[in-house]
């Protein structure tokens, strides 16, 4: 299987995504829309090939562009990474690719899509009218017949109009339920670099380590004096009281957080040698077998 990202603007996102996906299949390919340097350097760096493409971005320019690299019996996905596609949704858009149709189009909901109109009364677009040129296309899965029918269409076709010896779906996403949740992305971006600074020079233990222990340190010393004050208890007491509590909750909390963020800064440090191991080790011939037996079992439509 081979996983296509559609990216434009996506630097903060596309290495995760690359990682992400090379759990799902053997090749990774970004289309680099803007022919960002940083992007393409990320996606590199993570293991997925770039292909630098500054033209129209409908269906069959897409499939034309991406059909020269296909091999004969390679599926595969693409996905549009957006701001409606979440890295969480890889298992679920596999999933659906392996329906066992030669085409699988999913159409991004009419509330999302920034091609069509809506008619204003709430009824839903019929997928099977929609040509290339007036719907977005969350994600679409294609066997490599399927890619070549597509190839051969122009953006006014529908999808409607492959052949008919083509199995095809098309589908329209449900909206995700609840309200979108925004966030500036200059204090996203802001919030990352930081955390992964923090990541990298090792100064959680030493940002929150060093107070947790001496804030514990105090609590346990106030909550041990409290404890053997015999004097009449009143509201210094009480206040004394919730400030040796206070202390040592937030050491407590302190000492877990830098654990924490340690234990995550392993996590990343791993990640490179899990991409450069992934990459060097050979399969042998027989766990190349096992794998395309797995995998065409893998694709078998459900019962």
């Amino acid at each position: 299987m081979r996983i296509v990202f559609v990216a434009r603007d996506q630097a903060l996102r596309i290495a995760s995504a690359v990682v992400r996906a090379l759990d799902f299949a053997e090749r990774v390919s970004v289309i680099n829309l803007d022919c960002d340097d940083e992007t393409a350097r990320l996606a590199e760096e993570s293991g997925g090939e770039v292909i630098q493409y500054s033209g129209p971005t409908n269906a069959p320019s897409i499939a034309k562009l991406l059909v020269q690299t296909t091999l004969e019996q390679e599926h595969t996905v693409i996905i549009a990474l957006d701001e409606d596609w979440k890295l969480s949704d890889m298992a679920r858009t596999v999933g659906q690719s392996r329906q066992g149709h030669d085409v699988y189009i999913a159409f991004k909901h009419r509330t999302k899509n920034r091609k069509s109109v809506d008619d204003g009364e709430g009824l839903p677009i019929v997928t099977d009218t929609y040509n290339y040129t007036e719907a977005d296309i969350q994600f679409a899965f294609c066997t490599k017949p399927g890619l070549l029918a597509v190839a051969e269409q122009n953006q006014d076709q529908a999808p409607a109009d492959l052949p008919q010896n083509i199995d095809l779906r098309v589908v329209e996403l449900k909206l995700p339920p609840g309200p979108a949740q925004r966030e500036s992305l200059a204090s996203a971006s802001r919030f990352a670099q930081f955390f992964y600074w923090m990541l990298e020079s090792r100064h959680p233990l030493i940002w929150f380590g060093i107070p947790g222990i001496v804030f514990f340190w105090v609590g346990f010393e106030m909550a041990n004096e409290l404890i053997s004050f015999q004097g009449p208890h009143d509201s210094v007491s009480l206040g004394v009281a919730l400030a040796a509590f206070a202390a040592t909750l937030f050491g407590v909390f302190s000492l877990t957080a830098s654990l924490i963020l340690y234990v995550l800064g392993k996590q990343v440090n791993r990640v490179p040698n899990r991409i450069a191991s992934r990459n060097d080790k050979p399969q042998s011939e027989h766990q190349q077998a096992q794998n395309d037996e797995e995998y065409r079992f893998s694709t078998l439509p459900p019962f």
